[in-house]
């Protein structure tokens, strides 16, 4: 998600990086309620959650909530879980942090109900025969059509996800005239998408203008991660282990309807079998080849005569770079920043080959003795360079100068 906003602001659009927070619905009243049972020492309700941290979270709020304790579970849980809830976006921000992934706006979920959009979502469906009653809840279909119905707000008067996410979507595209709305969803959820696409027509938006990406699972040696069965590996854990960039790199080498494959002994190893060492040590190269040009020539011609390019080692990264605005606009029209380290592999290797061409035969060498051909190649190199970094960071990942 962060590197198609990247990608998107970068070609010149407008974005607004947002983290949707639920905090008002039947799971997030069972995350209160395991923290109310942990607070008083017993398990946590069936389907709850188990993890050592709700634990702790309950011995945090004991602490910055005063009397907590003494109010029952009705009193007490809607307090413990929004306090559950920000302490763990507290969390989660301070992780993405990490691999500078930053949003403009935590959006939570109570905040729709308190504005009164779900509820008049609700009310203009109704009015258009997209809402029926029916065993004493509220249904979402087609009017003529009760096969695909879903439900809304249950007999029992709670709402479900969806009244919520119906509005979300008046929350961005009514109130915030967004032009286009991407979100990014686990794999799981991918029978809700039709649901959306057709709740959003319903509502009087272009269901094309609301884009889905469905991501699958990471996979580690460790296993699939359980989030309610404490089961997991965290993001923190896998940054500590590998680094941000690596995390990051190996994350985007993938189409997301893909399973991931993390390979964790790959991604410390320091050699080219390593896609991020490969594509930054290629930088820094570059880095160093400007240094040993401006120590061997001070004074060079300030302008560079192409033409002397002429091998084929200079010539494929100089094709190479002439790929790189296809890339980019394909990578941005088709929402599919995998194509950046695919391509950055294939320049990278561009570079490491012309590089290795010199060390074969000194004339090749970028910096040699004709301060004419030392420019022209000098400039590939900058152009190279400056490529490099600049995909590396619609990546997120650094662009050392030394490695």
């Amino acid at each position: 998600g962060d590197s198609i906003c990247r990608l998107l602001a970068f070609t010149g659009h407008s974005v607004q990086r947002e983290y949707y927070v639920n905090s008002d619905n039947t799971q997030t009243r069972r995350f209160g309620e395991s923290v109310y049972a942990r607070l008083h020492g017993k398990e946590p309700p069936e389907g709850g959650y188990t993890g050592d941290y709700v634990t702790e979270l309950a011995g945090m709020a004991r602490h910055d909530l005063p009397g907590i304790e003494s109010l029952t579970q009705e009193e007490a849980e809607p307090k413990l879980r929004m306090y559950a809830i920000h302490k763990m976006v507290e969390r989660i921000g301070a992780s993405v942090a990490r691999l500078n992934v930053r949003y403009d706006e935590w959006y939570y979920e109570n905040g729709l109900w308190e504005a009164g959009l779900p509820q008049r979502a609700i009310e203009t469906l109704r009015e258009s025969g997209h809402i029926k009653e029916r065993d004493g809840a509220l249904w979402f279909g087609e009017p003529n059509d009760e096969e695909e119905d879903r439900v809304v707000i249950r007999a029992n008067g709670q709402p479900t996800y969806f009244a919520s996410d119906l509005g979300y979507l008046l929350s961005r595209f009514e109130q915030r005239g967004f032009n286009r709305v991407i979100e990014v969803w686990a794999s799981d959820h991918h029978g809700y998408v039709p649901r959306m696409k057709s709740a959003a027509a319903a509502l009087g938006f272009d269901p094309q203008k609301l884009v889905i990406i469905l991501h699958q699972m990471v996979n580690l040696k460790e296993g699939k991660m359980s989030k309610r069965a404490g089961r997991f590996v965290t993001l923190d854990e896998l940054v500590d282990r590998v680094g941000s960039d690596a995390v990051r790199y190996f994350y985007l080498l993938r189409s997301p309807d893909t399973t991931i494959e993390f390979d964790l002994e790959l991604a410390v190893t320091q050699g080219n079998e390593n896609p991020v060492y490969y594509a930054q040590y290629a930088h820094a190269r570059l880095v160093n080849v400007e240094a040993a040009a401006s120590e061997r020539h001070p004074r060079l011609p300030e302008n560079a005569d192409v033409s002397l390019l002429v091998h084929p080692w200079e010539l494929d990264v100089a094709r190479q770079l002439a790929f790189w605005p296809d890339v980019v606009e394909d990578a941005t029209a088709l929402l599919e920043p995998h194509r950046i380290p695919y391509y950055v592999h294939d320049l990278a290797t561009s570079v490491h080959r012309f590089y290795h061409a010199g060390n074969a035969q000194s004339e090749h060498r970028v910096v040699v003795d004709d301060p004419e051909l030392t420019r022209a190649r000098l400039e590939l190199c900058r152009a190279a360079r400056q490529t490099l970094r600049t995909a590396l960071d619609l990546m997120g990942v650094s662009a050392p100068e030394r490695m």
